[in-house]
């Protein structure tokens, strides 16, 4: 025993001096997050980490759905590794995540789609998540590669008191890429193809006489409000041969990128088209369009410049229908369908980063999101919401010998107007269906409050061999809805770096 415990001091009195983080390096070639990866052969630095770590989070600001009290622990890798005529890059991760009190959105991420089931008896919730990605390039000829990249993601998520629900996704991304180059120029060309589907299977098991309603948010936190199992909620289609509330949606697209030099771009573009129900009963259908542009100069005395911007327009549609059954047979009859909401989403991001190897690391960013939703449920009457989000601030990161020291300091910002009006038309309508006003309000104060983000971070490299403490501190001035001001994110992780 004594020997063992001399050879680990004798190891961690080791004089090894940190790498650059898998981060910096990933960042360093932007072809390496482009959807063509064709292009991670454009650099030539490999790197690789694997890590255990945990998480723990306390504290109400945050938003409505999620916990305030919850813990995470997992394990990831990722790597970019170049051979001389191949080179690879990928990941894989696994968390497993337990939080407390948990209610609101009943979906795996909220906001994912648009619409949205909520429910209001605070209970624990477990979700397990898996994911990886993949990459590869290849050369064909002289002038030309061929590349492809996978993302793959399943979350299992369970609540542990009434009303239970379970649920499913999974999320398919495949891109294959082909890339010319010449010289100090570079042109690829890539497809998008993604698919993605989530089910929530809710039950109420206990025997408590209480009565469980959830709402169907259509937009804007109008919707219905009623009994769990109720039609207009969706979540009990059995009499229908439909399990659950199944939501799914599948993307097409395109990107083209251009470098030259360091001075690199890309724009991409897809159409996504999604549906609520199944086996030729569908509820909502809607389309979706979504741009996106960007642009990195690598400037060689360490500098960086990125720009970042996309753009979504989506429209949901409720459909019109009646379902008959003649003979034992149930067939549906669609009439046509009714616009309900739509939204328009801009996001800007702008950063530069100062990066000296071994030294340190600085980066500062200025972040802009504007949300354009509209709701459409009487039409012509008309509900109107815009809301701007800002965030600026920045990030730095020393190494001094073993150790490393990072922190960083972000500010956000934001304000929303309402507006209502009547659209010219002949029609006729009666009044709106109920707001969720208590959870509209909420979301609202917790996405446009003055927060304040600190951040602080040690990291003891042994070998290659590393141990990292990390905390995030959040203050949130001037609340009225958000019940607590403050939040904290602790992350303990160890890791090998090869």
């Amino acid at each position: 025993m004594k020997r063992i415990l001399l050879l680990l001091l004798v190891f961690s009195a080791s004089t090894a001096v940190a790498q650059d983080r898998f981060d910096y390096v990933e960042r360093h070639n932007p072809w390496n997050r482009s959807l063509n990866a064709a292009g991670i052969r454009r650099d030539t630095v490999s790197n690789s980490y694997a890590d255990i770590h945990f998480v723990k989070e306390n504290g109400g600001m945050t938003d409505y759905s999620s916990s305030e009290n919850s813990w995470t622990i997992g394990a990831r890798t990722a790597s970019i590794r170049h051979f001389n005529r191949l080179s690879f890059a990928g990941s894989f991760s696994y968390d497993y995540f337990d939080g407390r009190d948990m209610c609101g959105s009943m979906f795996v991420r909220p906001g994912c789609y648009p619409v949205d089931v909520l429910e209001f008896t605070p209970g624990r919730k477990i979700r397990e998540n898996y994911a990886f990605s993949g990459a590869v390039s290849t050369v064909l000829s002289e002038n030309w590669d061929l590349g492809a990249r996978i993302n793959f993601e399943a979350t299992n998520l369970a609540k542990r008191k009434d009303l239970r629900h379970r649920n499913t996704r999974l999320d398919l991304e495949v891109m294959p890429g082909l890339l010319f180059h010449k010289g100090v120029w570079c042109a690829g060309v890539a497809y998008i193809y993604r698919k993605n589907n989530e089910r929530v299977s809710a039950k109420e098991i206990g025997t408590s006489a209480e009565s469980y309603e959830a709402f169907f948010d259509k937009g804007l936190s109008f919707g219905v409000l009623e009994r769990w199992n109720g039609n207009g909620t969706h979540l009990d289609e059995t009499g229908s041969g439909i399990s659950g509330f199944p939501v799914g949606e599948q993307s097409h697209g395109a990107g083209i990128q251009l470098q030259y030099e360091t001075l690199f771009g890309e724009v991409t573009l897809a159409r996504r088209t999604g549906e609520t129900g199944e086996k030729g009963l569908f509820w909502h259908d809607y389309e979706a369009t979504d741009f996106g542009a960007n642009l990195s100069w690598q400037i060689k005395s360490g500098h960086a410049l990125r720009l970042n911007y996309s753009w979504t327009k989506l429209d949901n549609s409720e459909n019109i229908f009646t379902r008959e059954t003649i003979d034992g047979i149930t067939t549906t009859i669609y009439y046509g369908k009714t616009p309900i909401f739509s939204s328009r989403e801009s996001n800007l991001n702008l950063e530069y980063e100062f990066h000296k190897t071994d030294c340190w690391n600085m980066r500062a960013d200025f972040g802009w999101r504007r949300t354009d939703r509209q709701s459409t449920l009487y039409f012509p009457r008309v509900k109107e919401q815009q809301m701007d989000e800002f965030v600026f601030g920045g990030d730095a990161l020393f190494h001094l010998g073993k150790w490393e020291l990072d922190g960083g300091i972000h500010l956000r910002k934001g304000d929303f107007e309402e507006s209502a009006f009547e659209a010219d038309s002949d029609l006729e309508t009666g009044e709106y269906p109920v707001q969720l006003t208590d959870y509209y309000n909420y979301m609202n104060e917790y996405l446009t409050a003055t927060r304040l983000n600190l951040s602080l971070g040690v990291r003891r490299n042994i070998h290659h061999f590393y141990v990292d403490i990390s905390a995030i501190y959040e203050h949130g001035f001037d609340l009225r809805y958000v019940a607590q001001p403050n939040r904290i994110r602790a992350v303990l992780s160890v890791g090998y770096n090869f």
